[in-house]
């Protein structure tokens, strides 16, 4: 039988703990729904993202007294207090994008703070501040990098923590934003009651995605994060379901019905919902400019171009097929093209699933059979010839200081990239000799990790088996912060002590750093 990792994790860990899962599922099919958005009041805060040189995006919702179109004002401004006006215009929502409210305000200077605001039917809006990206000569530029938050499994104090930042270009977001399951499917039931979910049913249709969109913006944590900081958001599978590929997903079946309306219904609500850049394609991989200093590269490794993952007899011959793709052959070719034209100093990567290698781990006395393969098969290890092809550009075109920015998988790893890590004359574990480039993976904002019990053992394990991999953290919950300059790019793992109670207190667990030119991992003592 497939042991998925959403299996693994929710029967392990409960079982492990000693709780039954029949006993959760009634724990938590006694919580009631929420309720709904209160009539004329910005509910939801404000936000922005998507930065360029010259916009951003602001973004917003407003439930009206009756169900009908409403006429929005919006400010942007210099101060606080919203008297240096710069940029402001009017715009329409209504209940075809479920009253969001979404501009791309436009003729911004560069690596500037802006505060915005929004009015409708003479309700203000809160002040939420941004800043546009950076232009030219840029010295170093700093972010958050965040995944992976079920709102039923605790707290968002690794969100509360990064709004109370003043030293970040934005934050980057990695995917699972939401995740799309039941009351009774995922969750820790201490806080069932706290953290109940709406629908509390499995999102399927439009309604239900929109409303558990709604439902994570009601946070006061997150809308202090995005009422601070610009955000750089991607998707991964938990914004559609479980496993998503671009023509099905392992947590949807027939009676769900048809996959691509799904799909559709789901990207719909997370364009309405988020403030990311719509393009007329509905792809959502684009490349966000630093000055000179870094280019962002935002991939879609899940729904754009992917086929399934490998699975049954011959998996690992089909990880080798060299007619499949983790990206689809369009983004692939655009990948290629931005990494072997960019004129910046850093290459930076941001996507879901790692693509260090691990395909000779053998975790199943610790994870069961199935479970390790299902996770590592998930990622580009599933993908090896696309990930050879990513590889040999690099290579062929001397394509320096690629950063991976990578979350999904509720761990922390950090890794040296190389085409062959298990061959010592092809790369060498003590000089990091051979490798290519660099990857980052962050920890999850709540979504579980390992089981306590097996944790030590699995990344002992990990270690041991995997010679580019120098860190393994696979249960603490945080973020990375990243630290991108002329010398290097460090990352410092930012863990918090608890999700179970609200507070905002973090440390620092690990730090790690590719210099310029190097394109290997170097560990560093004192965060950036």
């Amino acid at each position: 039988m497939s042991v998925t990792r959403r299996r693994f994790l929710k029967e392990g860990s409960l079982g492990l703990a000693g709780a039954s899962i029949a006993s959760n599922a009634l724990a938590m099919s006694r919580i009631p729904e929420l309720p709904e958005a209160v009539n004329g009041e910005f509910n939801y805060g404000v936000a922005s993202g998507d930065p360029t040189q010259s916009s951003v995006i602001i973004w917003s919702h407003f439930q009206p007294e009756e169900s009908t179109d409403c006429d929005v004002l919006w400010t942007v401004s210099l101060n606080q207090d919203m008297t240096n006006v710069v940029r402001s215009g009017a715009t329409t929502t209504g209940s075809d994008r479920d009253f969001t409210i979404k501009v791309d305000v436009d003729s911004l200077a560069a690596g500037t703070t802006y505060y915005f605001q929004f009015i409708c039917q003479g309700v203000l809006s809160p002040v939420g501040v941004t800043r546009t990206a950076d232009s030219g000569e840029l010295d170093s530029a700093r972010f958050a990098i965040v995944s992976c938050s079920s709102c039923p499994h605790g707290y968002f104090n690794v969100y509360r923590a990064l709004a109370e930042r003043d030293d970040l270009h934005a934050v980057i977001h990695l995917g699972d934003y939401i995740y799309e399951y039941g009351q009774d499917e995922y969750g820790d039931d201490s806080l069932s009651a706290e953290r109940a979910l709406a629908p509390a049913h499995e999102t399927v249709s439009l309604s239900d995605y929109r409303r558990r969109h709604a439902l994570y913006k009601l946070d006061e944590d997150l809308q202090a994060l995005h009422q601070k900081h610009p955000m750089i958001a991607i998707w991964d599978d938990h914004e559609f379901t479980d496993n998503a590929w671009q023509d099905g997903a392992s947590n949807h079946n027939d009676g769900e019905g048809d996959w691509q309306e799904r799909k559709a219904v789901a990207k719909k609500a997370y364009f309405e919902w988020m403030p990311v850049r719509e393009q007329n394609n509905e792809s959502i991989y684009r490349r966000i400019q630093y000055g000179n200093l870094l280019d962002l590269i935002m991939l879609d490794t899940r729904v754009e171009g992917r086929d399934q993952q490998p699975e049954g007899a011959g998996k690992q011959q089909t990880a080798q097929d060299e007619n499949r793709s983790l990206l689809g052959f369009e983004q692939e070719a655009w990948l290629y093209d931005q990494l072997t034209t960019s004129t910046a100093q850093w290459k930076v990567l941001g996507q879901q699933v790692m693509m260090a290698q691990r395909y000779y781990l053998n975790l199943e006395n610790l994870l069961g059979e199935g479970a390790a393969a299902s996770f590592w098969l998930d990622s580009w290890d599933g993908y090896a010839a696309n990930r050879d092809r990513l590889l040999d550009v690099i290579k062929e075109h001397n394509v320096e200081n690629m950063v991976v920015l990578t979350g999904d998988l509720h761990a922390s790893f950090a890794a040296d990239i190389s085409d062959d890590p298990y061959t010592w004359r092809n790369y060498n574990r003590y000089t990091g000799e051979g490798s290519l480039a660099v990857e980052f993976v962050c920890p999850s904002v709540t979504s579980p990790g390992f089981p306590s019990v097996i944790a030590g053992s699995a990344e002992r394990t990990i270690m041991a088996g995997s010679p580019h991999i120098k860190y393994a953290e696979l249960q603490t919950h945080g973020y990375v912060l990243l630290t991108v300059n002329r010398e290097r790019t460090q990352a410092d793992w930012y863990y918090v002590s608890d999700i179970t109670t609200r507070n905002s207190s973090t440390f620092c667990g690990v730090s790690y750093a590719c210099e310029q030119g190097a394109a290997r991992l170097k560990r560093v003592y004192q965060p950036a």
